[in-house]
């Protein structure tokens, strides 16, 4: 799911994180201004009807739209799929039939596209949530992982899609690949888009996924593209347009309160309450952050206040965290000779060793160096 400013916040590189053994979900709690609760609390908090003329929001329609703003209805929606032909992967059955045809016309052009990730229930898109906002954060989650009830996922009509090599596996240089340039050229023929485009995260809310595809039909797959529309928001008319529930687009350094929420005089529940800021109210964001909570001015106060409750978080450019000189690897590492799994491996890092950073990162990769050896490792085993 885009450049990336931490060495941990890499989307792209959490494609391996899909199959491994997940956390908890965070647990529910209370207080007078809100700043704990369960995923579905959140759903409900963000399950706000439309204002929009010509958006479906009827869950079982191949039309439906879905992103932060406007969460699934009911938030537990539960879709009929299929197997894709040959997988595992599930999708909504005319996505899976129209999918099959897709995947055999780029076969004719010598091209395999090969199903890596469809269909997501409700607890396994909280499960990723929970597990990604402990690894990262909430801000971050946000860009990477939508909020259970959120997910286009959960429809059954998105499917992440990859090269038979592994090359690029949900990582932004998949867009170079044999089947990026397909899909991307040739998907709409056969009622699939690239749901979250280059350039449009302030827009869709997420990051750059080449490989994220959504089913919209032919007829509206091939309208959207013949367009020229940036993103789905815009081609609904919804992009920068003020947002159900009274937020508006994200301006610079600040968000928007989705509940009322205490701003408190120090990051956690145990210090003083300073005033309880009321729901919907955008407070300024001084751009420091810790374990979950943001430090934020609102009427002339100064305070912290807890990120579950912040919505269009947009912290200043100057907040931007710097780049880590060093890591912990989490599990045992290959080093490899290039940014990707296609790479050659130089050596196996054991867990918990500590490596140099010697440079920026590459689509979800860091140049490392470990035990004189100088390579490759995936931002997701480094801490």
């Amino acid at each position: 799911m885009s450049s990336h400013r931490t060495p941990l916040g890499l989307a792209a590189a959490l494609a391996v994180a899909l199959s491994a053994t997940l956390l908890p979900a965070v647990p529910a709690g209370a207080a007078v201004g809100i700043e704990n609760t369960s995923h579905s609390q959140i759903a409900a908090v963000l399950a706000v009807p439309s204002a929009q003329r010509g958006i479906t929001r009827d869950p079982s329609s191949t039309q439906v739209f879905v992103n932060k703003n406007y969460p699934l209805k009911p938030s537990r929606f539960a879709p009929k799929t299929t197997a894709v032909s040959k997988s595992g992967v599930r999708l909504q059955p005319q996505a899976a039939s129209a999918f099959t045809k897709m995947a055999k016309a780029a076969a004719r052009d010598g091209v395999r596209i090969v199903p890596v990730s469809g269909y997501r229930s409700y607890a396994r898109q909280a499960e990723l949530f929970a597990r990604y906002t402990k690894l990262y954060g909430k801000s971050y989650a946000s860009r990477i992982s939508a909020v259970p009830g959120t997910s286009e996922h959960q429809t059954g009509l998105a499917i992440d899609v990859g090269n038979a090599n592994s090359a690029c596996g949900l990582q932004e240089c998949f867009a170079r690949t044999p089947v990026g340039q397909w899909v991307a050229k040739h998907g709409s023929k056969y009622g699939f888009i690239i749901r979250y485009p280059k350039g449009q995260e302030a827009v869709t809310g997420y990051a750059y996924e080449p490989w994220h595809l959504r089913y919209l039909g032919t007829a509206t797959a091939k309208s959207y593209k013949s367009s020229g529309a940036a993103s789905l928001e815009a081609y609904y008319g919804v992009a920068g347009a003020k947002r159900p529930g009274g937020g508006i687009s994200t301006a610079p350094g600040t968000a928007t309160t989705t509940a009322n929420l205490n701003l408190r005089s120090g990051a956690g529940t145990g210090h003083k309450v300073l005033m309880t800021i009321p729901k919907g109210k955008s407070v300024k964001l001084t751009g420091a952050k810790s374990s979950g909570w943001y430090k934020v001015s609102y009427a002339s106060r100064t305070g912290w206040v807890s990120g579950t409750y912040l919505r269009n978080i947009s912290l200043p450019k100057s907040s931007a965290p710097k780049a880590a000189k060093s890591a912990k690897t989490t599990a045992n590492l290959n080093l490899r000779s290039g940014a990707g799994t296609g790479h050659r491996i130089l050596v196996t890092i054991p867990k918990g060793k500590k490596v140099a950073i010697t440079g920026a990162s590459k689509s979800g990769w860091y140049p490392v160096k470990y035990a004189g050896i100088s390579g490759w490792a995936s931002a997701t085993y480094l801490r």
